[in-house]
């Protein structure tokens, strides 16, 4: 079968809220995905995810006109949500699947609800089981599988009528470490074939599979970023063939001609005599991108100049679990 153009997903100034909630699932919510990116959805329990997630596969209606929209591809959820619908591949935190039915059968049933033509089925299956690595259990019946292979078969139900958006809701929860590297590759060799909302409190996954990041927070988006911004710091790490204390005064120099005031410094001697070398953190104080770009050059230069070999220059990085905790602390505490 024919794989759709991968889709984008506009969701602009969207509130939910359910009856009788005396607070909002979703605030005002509003993001982009690019066709063929890849998003990482985040958050705590509770924050939204998943009721975000039904909306966007048109599973909980919206009454709100505009100024709220939410788009797969030309497609308006609210009034277009059949095309929707056929639009998205959808894998929910509990997979639905019947377990007296064998894999073969379970996947057949699901690809005739999604109007795939009977006489493409057989081949659509066989697409989807070659690329979950179902194709040794399709004549075992699902409740006979383990908890990964169900989870394979939920993401083939998914890539079922080749959909061009992916909206996976924490696909590899419950599962053993050998089956979570599994299912990672098997989503990472989709590439950007279609476009991938991805929801996990593994946050190592998102780190492996995600171009960009958007964390909630009480039904709030408390960061929409590039994976690379979202992980970059105010700090530049280097490390120089030589001994500390000349670096450290190059270092000082070269910030100072840049017009770099205020960076905290930090020199630290990490070789011996025989093969001095040094390792320098300089906090800026901001993430500023042009200003970080800056003083990587003025230190690159300043290296070059001294004839001190460069062993590495490089923005300091955080891990995605530091900065999930920073921009969702404020909201844990109130």
């Amino acid at each position: 079968m024919t794989l759709a153009a991968p889709a984008s997903l506009v969701v602009e100034r969207l509130t939910y809220r359910y009856a009788a909630a005396t607070r909002v699932a979703l605030d005002d919510v509003g993001f982009a995905v690019a066709p063929g990116e890849r998003l990482g959805l985040l958050g705590p329990n509770g924050a939204g995810k998943s009721t975000l997630m039904r909306i966007v596969c048109g599973f909980l209606p919206i009454d709100a006109g505009p100024p709220t929209r939410v788009t797969v591809g030309p497609f308006e959820v609210r009034t277009q949500s059949q095309d929707v619908r056929r639009s998205v591949g959808y894998m929910p935190e509990l997979v639905p699947v019947y377990p007296e039915l064998r894999v073969r059968e379970q996947l057949n049933f699901r690809a005739s609800i999604k109007d795939v033509p009977r006489r493409r089925c057989a081949a659509e299956i066989g697409r989807v089981a070659a690329a979950c690595g179902l194709g040794d259990v399709l004549e075992t019946p699902v409740g006979k599988l383990s908890r990964g292979y169900r989870q394979r078969v939920g993401i083939a139900d998914a890539l079922l009528g080749a959909p061009g958006l992916l909206v996976l809701d924490e696909p590899t929860v419950g599962l053993d470490p050998n089956q979570i590297r599994d299912i990672r590759a098997m989503l990472r060799e989709l590439g950007g074939a279609q476009t991938l909302v991805f929801s996990s409190h593994i946050l190592a996954e998102v780190e492996a599979l995600c171009d960009r990041v958007v964390i909630l927070a009480a039904g709030r988006v408390v960061l929409d970023a590039t994976l690379a911004d979202a992980l970059g710091t105010a700090q530049l790490e280097l490390e120089v063939g030589a001994e500390a204390q000349p670096v450290g005064a190059m270092v000082r120099d070269a910030l100072a001609s840049a017009s770099i005031a205020d960076a905290v410094i930090e020199v630290v001697s990490i070789g011996d005599a025989a093969a001095p070398r040094a390792r320098v953190r300089v906090d800026l104080g901001t993430a500023d991108a042009a200003l970080l770009a800056r003083a990587r050059v003025a230190l690159g230069a300043a290296c070059l100049e001294a004839r001190m070999p460069i062993h590495a220059l490089a923005p300091g990085r955080t891990r995605l679990e530091a900065r999930f905790a920073e921009v969702t602390g404020a909201q844990r505490e109130t």
